[in-house]
């Protein structure tokens, strides 16, 4: 039948009806089709079929072969694409008996097939009706599964535990998980464990070892299987640890000695202060209050030699501190060993090379000629030895940058000296910021211009320094500590050379005060550098230096200059009591409150 979109079904029985003509006596050759516009004289005959198949099986096109005595053949092609019936008037066939029609037909999905055949006679100038039954197959609809079961019984996560749950930063956690698996198989029951922080040892064993790298709540998974693949089959059990920062949880009143730009010499031979920093250290450790001391950098001064020798005698002198000791570097024992004051050098416009200053040898005064970065690596291999670990006797653990770094900012690795922990219910950051100009407008050498080196090293610094502190302030806001300590070296508000040398500081600056600013409460600052003590907050617009960085009103952040450089030594009585929360004054502000110790 004729659809609209050109097809044809045909119904329950496929009917051909063939006329054809005999031939004549002078009939055509065998096979051989009538033209076109063939008459009523030809001594031929013409068949007409139709055809006729189930419901809704449609069919495009069927095929015909005929065959006749004396080996006649005719084959074709009936085109019903356009028909509602199948109708064929075949002509050219030659008069006789013993024709056979073949028809055969094919769905348009392929889903059936139909083929049928019957005999005819053929009469000269005439058209012969015949019906061809087809009997047609259709594709199986059905079929069937042979089903063999097995059967398997999953194992279980019973429990799983973790001993302790809470740990500094840097220690481990025993884990351990009870599974079973009550038929044993189809293979050996295994584990396997993920940790969405840290590190674990042993992953793939019953009872590996955590190690919290970072402050925070770690969930650590384990995964049970016995081979089987299936999905939902392997157990999975969890437990969360917390990783604490140093310190972290501790309420109690405490007190330190803070001091920096000690000991200093007028001269490259004068070590007057260093002769006398035994007994420094002496009174510090004799005070039965103190328990931890900071150091703010500038181990000697400006006018000696940045030398192996006088870095080792200055850890040799610290190793007598019995508290633990917290030092950050200054810049006269790295960053400004280029200077000649400090027996680096100084470039020669005429030869534009650097004029090393040479020993009484002829050799190079400082170490590695003054190169800051080879000086800083120094410092750090003498002074850092082990991330996470204070000086002193009684050594304390911190989290240093070296531990947890940004995976986005790999060289913040290299800073172990930036570090941070907590006592008395306070947070304490200490970041690598040295004094002078930090991002080094200071060029190396004095050449012309500063090298890629010297720029790197200033950017690199400064943005693992960003780093440091918007993590510190995001552990103190989760940690609900009652204020903050930032120990640095650099006296960012330091107006001898004017506001345009200390512009380099301006992103650490914005970051302290925005930071300060949100978590709202008090903020401390230690830092050496100027030498002369003092106190207050620079951030306030009523502070002498508040033009230095003239772009925030900071009420609940402080700053303590630490005394340094000239005689007599001092160290800062800094007491911690978490309770407190003093107004600003000479001698407090929040839970703070500090005496100078200044020495015979």
């Amino acid at each position: 039948m004729k659809r609209a979109q050109g097809t044809t079904t045909i119904g329950t029985l496929l009917t051909l009806a063939i006329a054809a003509a005999a031939l004549g006596a002078g009939g055509c050759s065998q096979g051989s089709p009538p033209g076109p516009g063939a008459t009523a004289n030809d001594d031929s005959g013409t068949v007409v079929a139709s055809l006729q198949l189930a419901p809704g099986v449609t069919v495009n096109a069927a095929s015909y072969m005929i065959a006749g005595p004396g080996g006649f053949t005719k084959t074709g092609t009936i085109n019903v694409a356009n028909s509602s019936t199948l109708t064929a008037t075949i002509p050219g066939l030659p008069a006789g008996n013993g024709f056979t029609i073949s028809l055969s037909a094919t769905s348009t999905d392929g889903s059936t097939s139909c083929a049928g055949s019957t005999t005819f006679n053929v009469t000269a100038h005439m058209t012969s009706a015949v019906s061809v039954h087809l009997t047609c197959h259709e594709a199986p609809r059905t079929g069937s599964v042979s089903v063999t079961g097995t059967i398997n019984v999953c194992p279980r996560v019973d429990g799983v535990s973790a001993n302790p749950a809470e740990v500094v930063v840097g220690a481990s956690i025993a884990l351990s998980v009870v599974v079973h698996d009550s038929d044993a198989g189809p293979a050996a029951l295994s584990t396997q464990w993920t940790a969405s922080a840290g590190t674990l040892a042993g992953a793939n064993t019953a009872a590996p070892t955590f190690t919290c790298v970072g402050p925070g709540t770690v969930t650590i998974s384990v995964t049970a299987s016995d081979g089987d693949p299936t999905p939902g089959c392997a157990d999975t059990g969890s437990v969360q640890v917390r990783c604490s920062l140093p310190g972290a949880g501790s309420n109690a009143a405490s007190t330190m000695a803070v001091y920096g730009d000690a000991p200093y010499g007028t001269t490259p031979t004068d070590n007057s202060q260093t002769l006398a920093t035994p007994a420094f250290i002496a009174s510090v450790n004799a005070d039965p209050d103190v328990s931890m001391v900071l150091h703010v950098g500038d181990i000697h001064s400006g006018k000696q030699f940045c030398t192996q020798a006088y870095d080792q005698t200055i850890f040799n002198l610290w190793t007598a501190y019995v508290d633990p000791l917290i030092y950050t570097p200054g810049d006269n024992e790295w960053a400004d060993c280029n200077k000649a004051g400090e027996g680096g050098g100084a470039y020669n416009p005429t030869t534009m090379q650097i004029d090393y200053v040479l020993d009484s040898m002829g050799n190079p005064a400082d170490y590695a000629k003054g190169d800051p970065l080879a000086n800083l690596a120094l410092i750090r291999s003498m002074f850092f030895p082990t991330p996470g670990l204070s000086l002193g006797t009684n050594k304390m653990s911190v989290l240093s940058q070296a531990q947890l770094f940004d995976p986005a900012h790999t060289t913040d690795a290299a800073y172990v000296e930036n570090v941070m922990w907590e006592t008395s219910n306070v947070l304490f950051v200490a970041i690598n910021l040295p004094g002078g100009s930090n991002n080094d407008q200071d060029v190396w050498y004095a050449a012309p211009t500063a090298t890629s080196a010297q720029t790197q090293e200033a950017a690199d610094r400064t943005g693992a320094d960003l780093r440091w502190l918007d993590l510190a302030f995001a552990q103190a806001q989760a940690d609900g500590v009652a204020a903050i300590v930032i120990q640095t070296q650099a006296d960012m508000w330091d107006p001898e050379k004017g506001a345009g040398h200390q512009s380099g500081y301006e992103p650490i600056v914005m970051s302290v005060a925005t930071h300060t600013t949100a978590f709202g409460k008090p903020v401390l600052m230690f830092n050496g550098d100027s030498h002369v003590f003092q106190t207050g907050n620079p951030m306030d617009p009523s502070n002498p230096v508040y033009a230095m960085h003239p772009f925030y009103n900071v009420p609940n952040f402080y700053r303590i200059v630490v005394h340094g450089s000239t005689t007599p030594l001092e160290w800062l009585k800094v007491a911690i009591d978490p309770s407190a929360n003093a107004a600003p004054s000479a001698n407090a502000f929040g839970p703070f409150a500090w005496t100078r110790m200044i020495q015979p």
